[in-house]
């Protein structure tokens, strides 16, 4: 089953859910921002992650250069059933690798990667970025007989960033636009022309004997969409904060094809429109000082649920090269941590989302840890 899971993942990140899940997530988030509950409008560390609002881009004052961050994630799931998953691959004996199949159902798989920046350049008032993700969700089900769904996808996107200052009433407000080339790596099921792999319990078996190949198509979806963010500092005694807009395709047309059975069909589809609203903070308190604050909703976005569209985190730098991150992501609990050598960053979050309109209906939590160097 892992050889399973780690083909496909080579797969879409090379060339670049399941029928359980009705929402899939609609945002995507650095590992920072994950472990501060998805906080994404104003929480931005620096403008080298200006993808997430271009507004900030007129706040930077150097040029900067980010070099690549490799991401790797695991659910929780996964690693709970470790010591089975060794079984199943370890042992010989078909009656013991049925055995322990049955002892994974039912199991819940994601796994994600992400080389987030792949480069990024920055000056004031203009940016450009590249960064790609790739994701594996799936189910192992059916206890009489297991059956593993999978579905794959990776997307890969060039983006632009332009910022500008207006002042109203004597204050400053940073607007940025924010022009991006996506184009997404979709593993389909060629014969059906499903986004959806589906490996009974006989093809499991052979695939992890080795007398079956895996035999995966893609498909491309490429094309242009605009974002755009606002941003409005404030500030008090104590209090020196931000206040902002994101808005998320704006614009959006992408356009791919598809080959089943011999027949190709060309068709088209537009990411999801979402518009956030946040703001975030540092609050110095007496004796343990400064601690930063962050509060997203977002007001459209494809869900029904009001409580997946709340966003809150903290962050706490207890040293120059150790922070400690927290928040609520959907109302779940997640967190995480960051240490910074200057030459080396290492960085952890727990991550938890619902894939359902519902929450806690399929909750998905994982483990994430990304590595960086020089910058």
């Amino acid at each position: 089953m892992i050889k399973i899971i780690i083909s496909f993942l080579t797969l879409i990140l090379l060339t670049s859910t399941a029928t359980a899940y009705d929402e899939t997530p609609f945002e995507n988030y650095n590992i920072r921002q994950k472990a501060m509950g998805g906080t994404q409008v104003t929480a931005i560390k620096d403008s080298t992650a200006f993808y997430q609002n271009p507004a900030f881009l007129a706040l930077e004052d150097s040029f900067k250069v980010a070099i690549p961050r490799l991401s790797i994630g695991v659910n929780q799931d996964l690693l709970d059933k470790q010591s089975t998953i060794e079984d199943l691959m370890n042992s010989t004996d078909e009656s013991s690798q049925i055995d322990a199949l049955k002892a994974l159902v039912p199991s819940a798989v994601n796994i994600n990667a992400s080389i987030l920046p792949i480069l990024t350049f920055t000056k004031k008032h203009f940016g450009i970025t590249a960064f790609t993700n790739a994701n594996i969700i799936g189910d192992i089900l059916r206890p009489t007989s297991p059956t593993l769904y999978l579905e794959g996808q990776s997307t890969t996107t060039i983006q632009l960033g332009m910022a500008s200052t207006i002042s109203i009433l004597n204050k400053d407000i940073y607007l940025g636009i924010s022009p991006k080339f996506v184009s997404k790596s979709i593993i389909y099921d060629s014969s059906t022309g499903e986004d959806l792999f589906e490996f009974s319990q006989t093809d499991l078996l052979q695939y992890i004997n080795g007398t079956q190949e895996l035999n995966a198509s893609s498909y491309s979806l490429e094309g242009f969409a605009l974002d755009a963010g606002i941003l409005f500092p404030y500030s008090s005694k104590r209090i020196e904060g931000l206040c902002g807009v994101t808005i998320k395709n704006i614009f959006s047309f992408l356009e791919g094809s598809k080959t089943v059975n011999n027949e190709s069909t060309t068709f088209t589809e537009n990411d999801d429109f979402i518009l956030t609203v946040g703001t975030s903070f540092d609050y110095n308190f007496p004796i343990i000082k400064k601690f930063h604050f962050a509060t997203d909703i977002n007001l459209i976005a494809p869900t029904q649920s009001m409580f997946k569209r709340i966003h809150m985190g903290i962050e706490k730098k207890l040293t120059p090269v150790i922070a400690l991150r927290g928040g609520i992501n959907q109302g779940f609990i997640v967190g995480g941590f960051g240490i910074n050598l200057f030459v080396l960053k290492v960085d952890y979050a727990f991550f938890a989302e619902e894939y359902s309109g519902t929450l806690g209906d399929d909750t998905v939590k994982s483990h994430t840890l990304q590595v960086g160097f020089l910058f």
